[in-house]
C-alpha cells in the first residue's frame, strides 16, 4: 500500500475537524483565561489603586485640617520604619524641593508611563541584603493648595511579576494546545488516510477484475468498519449475480441450444426425406414444439429479470390471490384430468395484497404447474389453499424437496435431476422468488409428509 504523503494528511476531513476544533477550544481558552485574568490580577489592581486613592484623600484632608505641619507628621509615621516597606511617599513643593516621605526625590517618568489621572509608573532602587534590586512602583500624584505636591504609590513588582507570568503560562498553554490540537489531526488524518487507502486499493483490485477482494474490516465496530461491512455485502451480491450470469449464461447455451438442435435435426431430416403430408406435418409439429420450449425458457428469463429489477409491465393493483389462483386452476384442470391428478381447491379466506398482476399470476401458475409435474400420475393429489397474510399455498404429495436442497432450488436452471435431460427448465421457483422479491413477500418451502408445500406471503393490502 503507498504511504499517504503529508499533503494529502492535511487535506484530509479528521485534519480540517481538528484545526476547526482547536480553533474552537482556543478562543474558549482564551475566553477562560481573559475571565481569570480579570477576576485575578484585575481585581487586585483595582483594589491597589482604591487603597491609593484612599490614602491620598485621607492625607490631603489631614493637610486641609492640620495644615503642612500636621501632613508632614502624617507622612513620617507612614513612611518610618514601622511603616510597610511596600508603601512610597513624598510631599515636595512647587520646586520639586523634598519636604517629607521615604524617596529621596521626585521620580523621573517615562514618557507614556503617566495618565492625565495622576497614575504614573517609575522604577525605585531597593536593598534586599547586600543586594540591590529595581523595583517597579505604581503611585498617585496629587496637587495640594499652594503649589505642594503628593505622590503616594506601592511597590507593585510582585503583581508586574505575576502578570508576566500568567501571561506567559498563557501563551504556553496556546502553543501546547495548538500544538497538541494539529499533532492530533495529523495522526487522526493519517490514519483515516491510511484506511481510505485500504478501502481505495481494493476498490482497485476489484475494479481491475479481481472480485474476490474485499474491503478489509478492522473489528473496531466504527463507522469505517460499518461501511466497509456494507461494500462488502454489495461485492458479495455481486459476485453472487457474475456468479448467476456466468452460470446461466453456460445454461442457456445448453438448454436453449438443445431445443434448437433439435429443430435443426427435424428439418434437415424432412428436407433428406421424400416425406408424405403427414409425416412432414409431425416432423413440423416436432420442431415447432422445441421452438416453443426455448421461446418458453427465453421469456421465463426476461420475466425472472423483470422482477429482479422491479420493473412492472403494467401499473400496480388491487389483487385477490384467491381469484388469481383459480383462474390458474381453472387452466391446469385438463392437465390434472390427463395425469389423474385430483385438484383441489380451498379459496374461502380472503388475501387481498397489491401488486403486479400478470406476474403474480405467472408465480402462482409456476407452483401449481410444478406440483402436477412431480404429483405421482393417477394417485397424485394437488391442494391449493389461501390463507391470511395474505398468503397462499400450493401442495403436492410427490416426492418432495430434501432439506438441504430447498436454498439451493430457487436458483436459475437448479433442477434435482441427476441429469440435465429431465423435465423443466429449473427456472419455475427462480421466478416465483424473483416475484415475491419485488412485491416484499417470502417463498417456503417445507415438508408435506408426503410431498412439498410452498407457501408464498405477501404484505397486507395497505
Amino acid at each position: 500500500m503507498r504511504r499517504a504523503g503529508i499533503g494529502a494528511v492535511w487535506r484530509t476531513t479528521a485534519v480540517r475537524l481538528a484545526a476547526l476544533f482547536t480553533l474552537l477550544f482556543s478562543l474558549l481558552l482564551g475566553a477562560g483565561l481573559t475571565a481569570v485574568y480579570i477576576g485575578t490580577i484585575g481585581v487586585v489592581d483595582r483594589q491597589t489603586d482604591a487603597t491609593l486613592d484612599a490614602e491620598v484623600r485621607a492625607l490631603s484632608e489631614r493637610f486641609a485640617s492640620g495644615g503642612l505641619s500636621q501632613l508632614v507628621r502624617a507622612i513620617e509615621d507612614r513612611s518610618g520604619r514601622d511603616a510597610l516597606a511596600d508603601n512610597v511617599y513624598l510631599l515636595v513643593t512647587g520646586s520639586r524641593r523634598r519636604i517629607a516621605g521615604n524617596l529621596s526625590g521626585w521620580p523621573v517618568v517615562e514618557p507614556g508611563a503617566a495618565s492625565p489621572e495622576g497614575w504614573i509608573s517609575f522604577p525605585v532602587s531597593k536593598r534586599d541584603g547586600a543586594e540591590v534590586k529595581d523595583r517597579q512602583v505604581r503611585a498617585l500624584v496629587f496637587d495640594l493648595p499652594q503649589g505642594y505636591r503628593l505622590l503616594v504609590g506601592r511597590d507593585s513588582e510582585d503583581q508586574l511579576e505575576f502578570r508576566r507570568r500568567f501571561f506567559s503560562v498563557v501563551i504556553w498553554v496556546a502553543l501546547g494546545t495548538v500544538a497538541l490540537g494539529l499533532v492530533s489531526g495529523l495522526f487522526l488524518g493519517r490514519r483515516v488516510l491510511a484506511r481510505v487507502e485500504r478501502v481505495a486499493e481494493a476498490g482497485e483490485r476489484i475494479a481491475a477484475g479481481n472480485l474476490d477482494r474485499r474491503v478489509p474490516v478492522s473489528g473496531r465496530g466504527d463507522e469505517f468498519d460499518r461501511l466497509a461491512d456494507a461494500v462488502n455485502a454489495m461485492l458479495d451480491r455481486i459476485e453472487a449475480l457474475m456468479q448467476g450470469t456466468r452460470v446461466a449464461t453456460d445454461s442457456i447455451s445448453h438448454d436453449v441450444r438443445r431445443p434448437l438442435t433439435r429443430v435443426r435435426a427435424e428439418l434437415e431430416l424432412a428436407l433428406r426425406r421424400d416425406l408424405d403430408g403427414e409425416q412432414a406435418q409431425a416432423a413440423m409439429g416436432r420442431a415447432l414444439g422445441e421452438l416453443d420450449r426455448a421461446v418458453g425458457i427465453l421469456n421465463a428469463l426476461l420475466n425472472i429479470a423483470r422482477a429482479e429489477a422491479g420493473v412492472a409491465g403494467s401499473a400496480w393493483a388491487d389483487v385477490d390471490l384467491a381469484q388469481i389462483a383459480g383462474d390458474a386452476a381453472e387452466l391446469y384442470q385438463p392437465i390434472a384430468e390427463e395425469r389423474g391428478v385430483t385438484l383441489t381447491l380451498d379459496l374461502a379466506t380472503p388475501a387481498q395484497t397489491r401488486g403486479e398482476v400478470q406476474l403474480l399470476a405467472q408465480a402462482v401458475a409456476n407452483l401449481i404447474d410444478n406440483a402436477l409435474k412431480y404429483a405421482p400420475a393417477g394417485t397424485g393429489a394437488v391442494t391449493i389453499a389461501t390463507g391470511p397474510g395474505p398468503s397462499l399455498t400450493v401442495s403436492d404429495n410427490g416426492p418432495g424437496i430434501p432439506p438441504e436442497a430447498r436454498d439451493t432450488v430457487t436458483e436459475r436452471f437448479v433442477r434435482l435431476d441427476a441429469a440435465r435431460g429431465g423435465e423443466g427448465s429449473g427456472l419455475g421457483l427462480s421466478l416465483v422468488r424473483a416475484v415475491l422479491r419485488m412485491h416484499g413477500g417470502t417463498l417456503t418451502l417445507e415438508d408435506a409428509q408426503p410431498g412439498l408445500r410452498a407457501t408464498i406471503t405477501l404484505p397486507p393490502h395497505p
